[in-house]
């Protein structure tokens, strides 16, 4: 590829889960069994510029040159810590060098794939510019699980089911709900915790888990099913009491994976 000042931009939306069963474990990870969906409230943006193709006595790499985060608490150390690998691995598979700035609209620590979101963006910035200059990329299944478990349904994007460890990819045809509210409380969650906190709440039998499990998005709102909406709230006493008070308004919600975020359905 040549050198050229053109930039390439891509924008990925937050991702709303709708129901949230999990299934069992495979190989130390949690299989679940997800409805889907984006949701248009917030998005990660990136803005990639191509460099000089990398010689042979060169690795190929993606500066980050810049972070804007549009949410409190940002924590560039710890961003760059989970990134910057992310970030080389779409570099080495796209075989391709630049730069690249982050625009992050979804919070962190929120159950809205906001770490998906912007390694989403980011690939999707360089696959444009590839596509731009004549090179095909078409991201293999395995690749984009390597970089999360939440990045094939969200470099998917639509409403999905979403199975497995989040290689198990089923299109919906539905259209993504239009009365989704999203309120924050003010916590972070903890994934790693929250699953724990499951997994020992499970073998003492405090979690239902011989609901029915939603296969599309009628089901998914009409039950609402979420495995860890007990051990997010035993976590943070925060989501616990937002739900409470949309309970006593009558508004019907789930939490967002493992919180801290609530989608609120309005009437």
């Amino acid at each position: 590829m040549k050198q050229t000042n053109k930039q390439f931009w891509a924008r990925t939306p937050a991702k709303i889960t709708l129901s949230l069963a999990v299934t069992g474990k495979r190989d130390g990870l949690h299989t679940l069994d997800m409805i889907v969906c984006p949701w248009e409230g917030f998005a990660d943006e990136a803005f990639f510029t191509p460099e000089k193709s990398p010689s042979t006595s060169a690795f190929p790499h993606i500066q980050l040159d810049e972070v804007v985060a549009e949410f409190d608490g940002f924590d560039i150390s710890r961003f760059k810590q989970f990134f910057l690998p992310k970030l080389d691995l779409i570099a080495r598979q796209c075989d391709i060098c630049g730069r690249l700035k982050l625009r992050l609209g979804v919070p962190l620590g929120a159950g809205l794939g906001g770490s998906s979101a912007m390694t989403v963006a980011a690939l999707k910035a360089v696959e444009n510019c590839l596509s731009f200059s004549g090179r095909e990329f078409s991201p293999s299944p395995q690749f984009l699980l390597s970089l999360g478990s939440d990045v094939p349904c969200m470099y998917l994007g639509g409403v999905c089911r979403v199975q497995g460890v989040g290689e198990v990819l089923t299109p919906l045809p539905d259209p993504a709900p239009n009365n989704i509210r999203v309120i924050i409380p003010p916590c972070k969650s903890d994934t790693a915790a929250c699953y724990a906190l499951f997994d020992d709440m499970n073998a003492r039998g405090k979690i239902p888990t011989d609901l029915p499990i939603p296969s599309c998005i009628d089901e998914a709102i009409l039950s609402l099913r979420n495995d860890l909406t007990l051990p997010a709230c035993a976590l943070h006493p925060e989501i616990s009491s937002s739900l409470g008070d949309l309970a006593r308004q009558n508004i019907r919600a789930i939490v967002c994976g493992s919180g801290s975020a609530i989608a609120c359905f309005l009437p």
